[in-house]
């Protein structure tokens, strides 16, 4: 078990950081076995709970309703979404299995000099509606990845101290694609292309929870078709995720 070995040059930014310490962790050699203990641990409950129930979100929440400003009103309007088909749990259940196992690929490959904070509680905004029964009041971020600002730290031997000036920390979002969604991914212009599925909101509303949205933030997709496929992380600049939490603000304060 090693973790990354520092680098001839400082990655130019997280996203690339991120996929080699991805990359690295993920191999046989270098997983830690307690951290996978516990990666399979954590998932079992959410594994099961993707096969034995349903998992449509009945509640506004930044990663659901929010990609449209007419989905949250319809959601307020007592307008019921479509159910998902009934044999969707192996989806979610696999979604949730690959997230662990990428918190423990990072965490195992790590240097010492960062921090990787998985499945961290965001308590959102002060401008989001409270103690409203149609909208969530908390929500979960996958990854903060943190570099040490000690002096001495070895951090600027695999970022470039610039970007770690300006950006010590950054969320990192997983998504689980098939492999022409990942194609597709890794050609989406941000902020210009649609976003179907409400990802920019959600990485919007939870940056400014955490207070870290001027380091813009993460979107690594993970190709479920093929696991050896290396992980697709795009950088999501902080001119986007503001423009992004704009049209959210406005969306909620339509829809009530």
């Amino acid at each position: 078990m090693t973790i990354l070995p520092i680098p001839d040059k400082p990655y130019p930014d997280w996203s690339r950081f991120l996929k080699a310490v991805w990359m690295h962790g993920s191999m046989l050699t270098n997983m830690d076995p307690n951290r996978i203990d516990t990666a399979i641990n954590r998932a079992c409950g959410s594994i099961k709970g993707s096969l034995t129930k349903r998992n449509e979100s009945r509640q506004i929440r930044p990663s659901s309703f929010l990609g449209c400003g007419r989905q949250a009103y319809f959601m307020l309007q007592d307008e019921t979404p479509a159910d998902m088909p009934d044999n969707i749990g192996t989806t979610f259940a696999v979604g949730h299995l690959l997230h662990e196992v990428s918190y423990a690929a990072v965490k195992s490959a790590l240097p010492e000099c960062f921090a990787a904070l998985a499945e961290t509680a965001v308590d959102l905004p002060a401008w989001w509606p409270k103690g409203h029964p149609k909208f969530a009041e908390s929500g979960t971020a996958d990854l903060v990845l943190r570099s040490s600002q000690l002096e001495g730290s070895k951090a600027t031997q695999y970022i470039d101290g610039a970007v770690l000036d300006a950006q010590p920390e950054i969320l990192v979002d997983f998504k689980t694609m098939g492999s022409f969604t990942v194609r597709k991914h890794n050609k989406t212009v941000f902020g210009e292309d649609p976003d179907a599925f409400g990802y920019m909101a959600q990485l919007a509303v939870y940056a400014e929870s955490l207070g870290i949205i001027d380091s813009g933030a993460v979107l690594a997709g993970i190709n479920r078709d093929s696991l050896t496929q290396p992980l697709a992380p795009r950088y999501i600049e902080p001119r986007i995720l503001k423009d992004e939490l704009k049209r959210v603000k406005i969306a909620v304060e339509m829809a009530l």
